[in-house]
């Protein structure tokens, strides 16, 4: 069993976010019709020398590019700033211990904080992804993040390999 003390940041969360967004097949296919509609209306200015539809794609191309940059850089930390301003509990340190049938996570809560004990069997995990950086549980309607940078390097081996024999284990460069 391995056990020790975490606490997210703010930055684990904004990382997070953009995970997510990497991994939504929705916006990836809406940026395709975007620029699907652009290379038409492209297409259209330059064969039959339409000068409204230069125009048009032009502005289409600004806004795609604009909603992009909104989505990447600034949606994330927006969401995340509006999320630890309703609960702070977010931020507060936790205990972990990880054994090879579940994790459980304890908040180490303030004075005026309630404690919680959360246990998570691997086996009602829809899916634990791997990154670079982090571990990611997702377990039906919430995700539990835990750094790499916070596991006690005596017991990332350990860790690591209860984590990668699950089932549900996927490695994501």
């Amino acid at each position: 069993m391995a056990e020790f003390v975490y606490s997210l940041t703010y930055d684990d969360y904004v990382v997070f976010e953009k995970f997510k967004m990497k991994r939504n097949k929705t916006s990836f296919f809406s940026y395709l019709m975007c620029l699907f509609f652009i290379a038409t209306g492209v297409y259209d200015a330059v064969v039959y020398k339409n000068s409204d539809m230069i125009i048009i794609s032009a502005l289409i191309i600004f806004s795609v590019c604009a909603a992009t940059l909104y989505s990447v850089k600034f949606a994330p930390k927006r969401r995340i700033r509006k999320l630890l301003s309703l609960d702070s509990a977010y931020l507060c340190r936790n205990r972990a211990l990880i054994d090879d049938k579940a994790i459980e996570i304890r908040n180490i809560p303030d004075k005026k904080q309630a404690g919680i004990v959360m246990v998570y069997p691997y086996s009602v995990m829809s899916a634990i992804y791997e990154t670079q950086d982090y571990f990611y549980f997702f377990i039906v309607t919430e995700v539990k993040i835990l750094p790499k940078r916070v596991i006690p390097a005596e017991l990332f081996d350990y860790v690591e390999k209860i984590i990668r024999k699950n089932r549900n284990y996927l490695f994501i460069a």
